[in-house]
Order: structure tokens, then C-alpha cells, then sequence
């Protein structure tokens, strides 16, 4: 498998939080998105279209030129070859399909919305063990 996927969840986080925040809270914000999802890998040519982070986890969303079933299959064998355990795979009602992976005690979740015009779009959620976690 191609290592070409870019690991920019972590630098996404710090570079696209809501800049309308306040500076300290957004400067907690950006260090539990980087927390939660550093080393995260991203499918390649995915765009960020959101970051967003709470005081525990940390979620990306991103669009991706690529069917849903092609990044599905794509993070259920990257996610294994980089020592992820799959726990939960499964397609809901809406044909999103949602891939629960934990790793070291940390959890992941892949959600993949269907996609039109070529375009998915594809959400990833982490959570800042609290070892990792920001005072």
C-alpha cells in the first residue's frame, strides 16, 4: 500500500480553528484537535473542509475524489496495517457507513457519507486520552 496519504489532520487542526474564538479557548481548541488527531492518516487528495474540537476530542471533516466505498475500503486496510483494531463496520440506514477502530486505548471513528458528483465527503473523530489532554 502507497505511504503517499499525508498526515496534515494534526496541522489542519492548528491551522483552521474557528478564528472568531476567543485566543485562549482557541488555542485550547487547536491543542486537543492536534492531540486527538495526530498521526491520523488522511485519504490522499482529501480537502479539509472543517475542523472542529471540544475539550476531549476532535473531529475533521473532509471531501475526498473518491467513492465512499473506495475510502471505506481504503481506511479499513490502512487502519489494520498501522496497528488499529477494527471493533465496529457497518453501513446505517442513510448509507453512510461508520468504521469504529481503537488503537493503544484510543478511539476512532470514520464516518463516510454517501457521495454525488464525484465528491465524498468523510468525517474523522478522535478523542485526547487524558494523559494527552490539555490543563
Amino acid at each position: 500500500m502507497r505511504r503517499s496519504a499525508l498526515v496534515l489532520l494534526s496541522a489542519a487542526a492548528l491551522l483552521l480553528a474557528p478564528a472568531c474564538e476567543r485566543p485562549a479557548r482557541g488555542r485550547q481548541q487547536r491543542a486537543v484537535a492536534s492531540r486527538a488527531l495526530s498521526n491520523m492518516l488522511a485519504y490522499p487528495q482529501s480537502s479539509v473542509v472543517n475542523v472542529a474540537a471540544g475539550r476531549e476530542a476532535a473531529e475533521v471533516t473532509l471531501s475526498a475524489p473518491a467513492t465512499g466505498d473506495e475510502i471505506a475500503r481504503w481506511y479499513r486496510q490502512t487502519l489494520v496495517l498501522n496497528g488499529w483494531d477494527l471493533t465496529r463496520d457497518g453501513r446505517l440506514p442513510d448509507g453512510s457507513m461508520v468504521i469504529h477502530a481503537v488503537k493503544d486505548g484510543r478511539p476512532l471513528w470514520v464516518t463516510v457519507q454517501p457521495g454525488s458528483g464525484g465528491a465524498t465527503t468523510y468525517t474523522l473523530v478522535g478523542v485526547a486520552l487524558e494523559s494527552d489532554s490539555v490543563p
